[in-house]
């Protein structure tokens, strides 16, 4: 059975489950037929963040454009950044985690080609997924994994740029970012549940205070 157009944008609405999207390309801007640019093509309400210059590695303006972005979504978001720009993403996710609800970083950069591995942040108090090409599972890549204790994944069909574009919509990539989100659900679900049962035992102890007062 062929996958259509209509398939994917369905998964992808799925793999969102309601959530919003911004997209936070790589050098150069990731245009067609980036899979980037095709699921923001696809996926409902998706912003991509905007710069002057796509071309040089400015860590301060990647950061800006980014929170820029945030800033205009009211509602929080899913970050969908691959390169340069998944470790710019990763930095504002780690500032701003009540406007980010999870990270789908792909393929970050190595922080020591662009001398900033004192700005990576030391922690990731977002939900985040590393999907990483089989040409890209370098030490750079396992240290932020194992820094940030995410969940790290190696594609094996991560193609960009072919002629193919229901290839470039990466299957398996919607289907790593319907985890993400799936795990974000369980995360939100089980912490509501710890805060439903430590309610009664705060009614239970003004009960008691109540009682103690008028004996």
């Amino acid at each position: 059975m062929n996958t259509t157009i209509k398939d994917y944008s369905t998964e992808l609405a799925c793999a969102l489950n309601g959530y919003r999207a911004l997209i936070v390309p790589d050098l150069h801007n990731n245009r067609l037929p980036h899979w980037q640019s095709l699921w923001e093509q696809t996926i409902p309400r998706t912003s991509r963040i905007r710069m002057h210059d796509w071309h040089t590695a400015d860590w301060v303006k990647w950061r800006n454009s980014i929170i820029a972005s945030l800033i205009a979504i009211d509602e929080p978001v899913v970050l969908i950044a691959e390169g340069f720009g998944a470790l710019a993403a990763a930095s504002v996710a780690a500032e701003y985690p009540g406007k980010v609800i999870a990270a789908f970083l792909v393929n970050p950069a190595d922080p020591d080609k662009f001398d900033i591995r004192k700005k990576i942040p030391k922690q990731l108090p977002v939900t985040t997924t590393i999907v990483v090409s089989g040409k890209s599972t370098d030490e750079a890549n396992s240290y932020l994994a194992l820094n940030w204790d995410t969940d790290f994944l190696q594609a094996s069909s991560l193609e960009v740029g072919t002629a193919d574009a229901f290839i470039n919509y990466w299957a398996e990539g919607i289907q790593e970012l319907n985890r993400l989100v799936s795990k974000v659900q369980r995360n939100f679900k089980e912490s509501s549940r710890v805060r439903a049962r430590r309610v009664p035992n705060v009614y239970s102890s003004n009960r008691q205070a109540l009682s103690l007062n008028y004996m």
